[in-house]
């Protein structure tokens, strides 16, 4: 069995490093995108029945779910100590209405109920991380995940141009700014490019803000998990848990306890971001240019839809909790 994964593990690594390097000239779209882009473009010039195929397998499904129990150190559960009730009130519901809008704008446009799901859940929490995470749930197909993951990477990135001026023009003082850009873009590097573009205030506060919904990641899974009663086979913690999400919260409340050890908790985050980059290099090694081709221009469409939706919800209830 190891010696029939190794060759395709090893096609993965490479792929990963090389995404690595490239990300610093290509900041927008970040590592996890361009593995993905560069497992598609080798994909399709390999054999789908070649020597690397199984070990392929091996990294987007099982290297993914390690990933997202690693995941779990880039979340400390006393950020939520530094938000108000007010985050609450404007957060949560604007990640609700973007989920739901994913998952009707999905349908409308002739896409599974899955696809919307990480459509949504991508959008309304934390890009890729999120997309990642929800995947295994969901039973999501490859390309779905990987055309989600991009587009959704794509909105985020153009959100970081679109959100400066779009805070000005809404005349949004620093603190509704702060909720609008850490409230509705899709990454991390997003929220602080934006963020920072704005003023120093806003890039702190945004970040906190987002940290919020990036908190979001375990619960949503967990809920996904109940609602479509998946059951895990090989090993369960409960009827219909998932137990890479148990790990995911076993690592989180270690990252909250060790706060102040940022050497160790900064070590997982690296060997978590690293993970991610594996799987995803695998999970675009299966896509087709077939499937990107038939259906990228619809996703774009579903994307701007989905944060034309998150961006407007946004701003009216920032409005109406925080004029």
């Amino acid at each position: 069995m190891l010696k029939k994964i190794i060759p395709g593990i090893l096609l993965c690594l490479i792929v990963a490093a090389a995404s690595k390097l490239s990300a610093p000239l290509i900041p927008s779209l970040g590592d996890v995108s361009i593995a993905i882009i560069l497992g598609v473009i080798i994909g399709n010039i390999l054999p789908e029945s070649g020597v690397t195929a199984q070990g392929i397998k091996f990294c987007e499904k099982k290297v993914l779910e390690l990933a997202i129990v690693f995941m779990g150190f880039n979340l400390q559960l006393n950020t939520l100590g530094a938000l108000g009730a007010k985050a609450f009130f404007i957060i949560l519901p604007v990640m609700l209405i973007t989920i739901f809008a994913g998952l009707l704008v999905a349908v409308r446009l002739g896409f599974s109920k899955r696809f919307g799901y990480l459509l949504g859940i991508g959008s309304a929490v934390c890009g890729s991380s999120a997309i990642a995470a929800v995947a295994p749930v969901l039973e999501a197909e490859e390309d779905e995940i990987g055309i989600s993951i991009s587009v959704v990477n794509l909105m985020g990135a153009a959100g970081i141009f679109l959100l400066p001026p779009l805070v000005h023009i809404l005349v949004m003082g620093d603190i509704p700014s702060s909720y609008m850009v850490g409230g509705t873009l899709q990454a991390i590097g997003h929220v602080v490019a934006a963020g920072f573009s704005i003023n120093d205030t806003v890039g702190d506060t945004a970040t906190v803000i987002k940290m919020l919904r990036v908190l979001m990641i375990g619960p949503i899974v967990i809920i996904m998990s109940l609602m479509l009663r998946k059951r895990n086979t090989g090993g369960k913690l409960s009827g219909f848990i998932p137990l890479y999400v148990a790990g995911f919260i076993i690592c989180s409340i270690i990252a909250t306890i060790l706060h102040n050890h940022t050497d160790f908790v900064h070590n997982f985050k690296l060997i978590a971001k690293y993970l991610l980059m594996i799987a995803m290099a695998g999970v675009g090694m299966k896509i087709r240019f077939a499937d990107l081709l038939r259906e990228g221009p619809k996703a774009i469409m579903a994307i701007v839809i989905i944060f034309a939706v998150q961006l407007t919800s946004a701003a009216i209830l920032i409005k109406i909790l925080d004029p």
